[in-house]
Parts: C-alpha cells; structure tokens; sequence
C-alpha cells in the first residue's frame, strides 16, 4: 500500500510547475514575493511544496548567500493558538538558527519573538476593526473621507490601547509593546536584511484551505502587516474558490456591487503570481496508476530505473501514456514481476474510466488503490480468491455511483438459486455485442508471455464499442425497461466496456467487503416489476427520462404503493446524494406534494456539504409553501456554511422569479 502524506517522490510529473516555482522564488527583482499554488484538495500542492522546498535547500549557496525555507501549517495552530503570532514566531525561530550564538542578530530575533507575543492579544481586537475597515476600502465599500478615522482604530487594536494612549512595558521584559505594526515589521526586516549569508527567506504555507475563516485572514493579514519584507517570499498553497469563501464568510457583504463578495478580489490582491496544478489528464492518471504498482513490486534500485525512463518519455512527449506493462516490460526486460504485469494489465483496463470519474485526482487515486490492495490482502487472509481486475472494475462502480451498484447487488440477491441473473447478460451483450469464438482464447498477435500495453485494451474496448451498433434492433426489444434505462446512462454504458465481463460470475464475495455501503432490507425484488421500471427511471441521467417516469408515478403508482417507491428512492439517495436520484426525488416531490414532508425528515439525515452539488436543484423543486420544506431550507441556510450560502442565493432566486 502507499502512504497518503505528501511525498517528495515526483509521480506526477510536476518538474515543469517545480521549475517554475524555483524560477520565480530565485529572482531577487521579484521579492518580496506571495506567490499561490492553486489546486484542488487532493491535487498534490503538498507534495509540489516538499519537492520545490527540497530543490531550494539543496542549491548551492553563492556569494548572495542560501534559501532558508520556513514550512508553517495554520492548521495544526487552530484553536489553541493565535496564528499571527505563530506564523511569526516559526519564521523567527528558523532566523534565530541562522545568526550565531550570542550574537546582535540572534539577540534581535529574540527581542522579535518577544514582541511577537506581545501582540497575541491585540492582534486578535485587530480582527474585528482593522480588517473589516481594510477590506471594505480595497472593495470600494468604505468612505475615503472615514480612512484616517479607520487607521487611528486599526493602530489602536494592533497595539492594544486606546487613541493616544501611551504604551504599556511588559512586566520582566525591557521591550515595550509597539505601537503598530510597522515597528515590528522595520525590525524584521532589518534582521532579515542582516543575515548576510540569507539569500532569502521563503515560507511554505500549507493547509490553509483547512482552516476556519478567521484562521485564513489571519494568515493573510500577518503576511501584509508584519512580515512581508525585502528578501521574503510567501508560497500559500489552497484551493482558491474554499479560500474565497472563507474569506466571503469572514466579511459578508463587503464585496463591490455585482460580486459575488470580497473573497476573489481579495486573494487577486494578495497573490501577484500564481501557478496553477492541473488535473490529471487520461494518459497522466493512467501513468499514475501504473508508477504505483511499480513502486509497490519493484526493488528501490529497479523502480529508479523505471522512474527515469519515465521521466524521459514525458520529456519527449507530456500527452502520452508513460508507463504501462509494455514499456516496463521494455524497460525491466527479464527483471519484470509477474505480478506486477498482471496488475498493470487490470490497470489499464480501468484507467480510462477512473481517470475520467475521479477527475484526475491523484488522492482519490492513491485511495482507491488502497483499498483495492487492502481488500484482496483481506480476501487472501480469509482464503478467498479474488480477481484484482473484477474487483477493480466493481470498485469503480462502487466508489463513484454506490446506486447503481446497489441495483448490481440487488439482481445479485434475487438471482440466488435461479442459476445467474440474466439482467446482466442483457446488459453486457447490449453495449459489448456477443463475444465473437475467436476472440475468447488468446489473442494471435500477442507473442506468448508479452505484456499486454493499454494501447490493447483501448482498442479492444473500441472495438467492442463498435459492435452493438450492427445488434441494436436485436438487443433493445430484449431488454426489460429497468436494464434498458440502466444501460442508458453514459457513465454506465462506459463502464460495461471495461474488460473483464462480469456476466455469470459469482460476485458474492466481490460485494461482501462492500456490505457497510450496501443495504440488503432495501432490494427492489419484494416491489412489483413496474415500480422497479419506475426506480430505474427516476434515477436516470438523462432529465426527460425521469420527468416521464415522474409522470407515469403519477398516472399508474396506487396511493398505498407511493411510500414504498418514494422509501426505495431516498434509501438511494442517502447512499448517494450526489446521483441523479436527488433530481429524481425533487422533480417527483414537485408534482406530488404529499411526499414533501417524508422526504424532508430524510433529506434532514443527510449532511448538507454532501448534499451541495444538488442544493439549488432542491431549493428550485421542493414545494416551498410546504411548512415541512421550509423547515428544512432554514436550518440548511442557518448552518452558515457555502452550502448553506447557496441554499439562501437558490432561495431569493426563486422568490424573485414569481
């Protein structure tokens, strides 16, 4: 298995971002310098900010001096600690390692320290006057004919007293407590700027999008008032749009007319350069994928061979596939693992459409190889026998639409003793045409032994893709509705193309490590057939589809059937709330009232974060005039969280549409 911690390992092919971080933090024209690493949670910022911290610290010092790189976390600060004053004080404590025992610079450092802390207190008053004063004059929002007024409070809150009144001396030491800002600033940087053998200071802020919003201005505002000095850089790594929201959260109202707040602006004034991690393309997850399982089977010495001939087809092409079991194979030659060929032949299989549904992510990634290789650790352990490709194929499902692979377990449970669920036979033979005799032993132009690349599978499963276009007249009269509206979603359609076939297999033992996720009381096979058609249907991608079944609830479900179809539906709901079935469940509730109040008390389980890709579709469909919806939209807008800011916009668009 792989650690989830950040790593200084490249596995990702971040050299390009890496050398244009370096550039830019080693250019003295550019400091000081705040610099944004905007990415996606999950992206790779952390491993991004240890390789580049790895690459400054190893630069050879010249007659300008070396990078003293400072790593801070306000996340490991919160709630126990005022991080102004934290920020401030790690940055000093490395500073201090840098001067010489005894000497003035240390001492200097050590007076900063102290008035670091002295600051604790009003540094936090800070929050609720300077700031706000701040921000709304870079918003446009503040009378500028107020400014003077709003600096004199603002230095007042800094330095902990009232306009005029003198400075207090902090009993035992011999440093008063500045006045402002600016004092400990000018002392900062006339220690930075004396540390001659420092080329520059570089701080590596990490985890901020972690963090509440008075933990993120904060770590702003020490930034802008107290350490950004000549011979500094400030690297904040965050996913820009939590950021913005944060900092929208913090000062509500304060954005300049027609914005959406102050948050965008604000991070747009802070960052003057930002580099941006994309998110893995097709080619690049599936190189991922296969690097990991080299790392996972090769001895150190092999895997650093591998990982150089990789490095030397992204130089050569950075929109190809650079690793997969016949470029290892290639590249290994007799040394190649027989396991790890077989795991990357599953890989390849599955990284087209894991790539796509995990958008590129290498967390969600690593994590789904983690679990993969835990389950059949487990399997093994239990003396089961599992199929790394079966059970990576079912881990797609799983992961990314738990209801559809709910339906999977449920035809699974009511084939029990028939011999085999023929629904997924249907299904398969629909999207991947009959497997035609000379294509189920070996394939003829694969020498014996020769690893299959992805380049293979890909055109297999083109290949397959192809063949139910000359069969569709024959197979769509034979599948029932349910199968028919099952198959009709493209993410399904998809995912039946992967190799292996599934059809005729026992996935008993596949499902058993799935069980938390599962729910057995909840399998269709006690409702009638047609309502079972309706479930499909009201859970399909496709918005006509399942306003039609909406429509057929309407005109066919008996009064006494509707809970149960309604009970089916929220069960797959609270398994998956960011499926079509939430729509499903909000356009029913639209057309039929009386459900209102049932869906609500489920809806209300639910925590309302997980619920956000689907709040406006709610907030739009739910009766409103229902007393139980409006209950439900309160306590969502009262949690004031984004999700819940959303619920509110959704709301007053609504009203002002009438």
């Amino acid at each position: 298995m792989w650690s989830d911690n950040e790593t200084e390992l490249d596995l990702l092919g971040f050299d390009f971002l890496v050398d244009e971080m370096v550039v830019a933090l080693t250019q003295p024209r550019l400091l000081p310098l705040t610099l944004g690493v905007i990415g996606g949670w999950g992206s790779g910022k952390s491993s991004l900010l240890k390789i580049v911290s790895a690459e400054l610290s190893s630069l050879p010092a010249d007659e300008a001096g070396h990078f003293v790189v400072v790593p801070f976390s306000p996340w490991q600060y919160e709630g126990y600690e005022d991080i102004k004053a934290a920020l401030m004080e790690t940055v000093l404590t490395r500073l201090q390692q840098e001067a010489e025992v005894g000497s003035a610079e240390a001492e200097q450092a050590g007076r900063l320290k102290r008035m670091a802390r002295s600051l604790r207190r009003p540094v936090q008053m800070l929050v609720g006057t300077a700031l706000p004063a701040g921000a709304a004059m870079a918003a446009g929002a503040l009378d500028p004919s107020l400014a003077d007024m709003a600096s004199t409070i603002a230095q007042g809150a800094v330095g902990g007293m009232n306009p005029g009144q003198e400075p207090d001396v902090e009993s035992g030491d011999e440093d008063p407590a500045p006045a402002d800002p600016g004092a400990f600033r000018q002392q900062f940087a006339s220690l930075v700027g004396s540390l001659e053998q420092v080329r520059a200071v570089i701080v590596m802020i990490d985890d901020l999008d972690r963090c509440l919003p008075h933990t993120v201005v904060d770590t702003f505002e020490a930034i802008r008032l107290f350490l950004n000095v000549d011979k500094s850089a400030f690297v904040i790594a965050a996913h820009s749009e939590v950021v913005q929201a944060a900092i929208d959260r913090r000062y509500p109202g304060l954005g300049r007319p027609g914005t959406s707040g102050l948050g965008a602006e604000y991070l747009e004034k802070m960052l003057q350069v930002k580099i941006s991690i994309p998110v893995l393309s097709a080619p690049e997850a599936e190189t991922y994928m296969h690097l990991l399982l080299a790392q996972l089977h090769l001895a150190p010495e092999q895997f650093t061979v591998v990982t150089a001939a990789v490095a030397q087809r992204r130089r050569e092409s950075a929109l190809g596939v650079a690793l997969n079991a016949g470029m290892a194979s290639a590249t290994l030659r007799a040394d190649m693992p027989a396991q790890l060929y077989k795991d990357m032949t599953w890989a390849a299989a599955i990284a087209p459409v894991l790539g796509s549904v995990l958008r590129g992510n290498p967390r969600q990634i690593k994590r789904f190889m983690n679990t993969l290789t835990l389950r059949l650790a487990s399997a093994e352990r239990r003396g089961t026998s599992l199929d790394a490709a079966v059970l990576a194929k079912l881990m797609v499902l799983e992961e990314q639409y738990l209801a559809d692979f709910q339906k999977l377990f449920d035809w699974q449970v009511q084939a029990l003793g028939s011999g085999g669920d023929g629904r997924l036979l249907a299904a398969e033979q629909h999207v991947r045409g009959p497997v035609p005799t000379a294509q189920a032993g070996a394939d003829d132009s694969q020498t014996p032994g020769e690893p299959a690349s992805s380049t293979d599978h890909r055109a297999r499963q083109r290949s397959s893709a192809r063949r139910p276009a000359r069969r569709e007249d024959a197979t769509t009269s034979e599948l029932s509705e349910e199968v028919r509206a099952w198959v009709e979603k493209p993410h399904i359609g998809a995912w039946l193309r992967m190799d292996p076939a599934l059809a005729g297999m026992d996935l008993g033992p596949y499902f058993t490590f799935a069980r938390a996720k599962l729910t057995l009381a909840a399998s269709t096979a006690l409702l009638p057939e047609h309502i079972q058609e309706l479930l499909g249907r009201l859970q399909s991608d496709v918005a006509g589809q399942r306003r039609a079944a909406v429509g057929r609830v309407q005109e066919t479900v008996a009064a006494e059937d509707l809970p149960g179809l309604v009970d089916h539906l929220m069960q797959v709901v609270q398994r998956d709330p960011a499926s079509s079935a939430t729509d499903g469940v909000a356009e029913l509730c639209e057309r039929i009232p009386a459900i209102a109040r049932d869906v609500c008390e489920r809806l209300r389980i639910i925590p309302l974060e997980i619920l956000r890709p689907k709040v406006t579709t709610l907030v739009r469909r739910l009766p409103a005039t229902d007393p139980a919806v409006a209950a439900l939209l309160d306590s969502w807008e009262a949690t004031g969280t984004p999700a819940g800011g959303l619920v509110h916009q959704a709301r007053q668009r609504r009203q002002g549409s009438r």
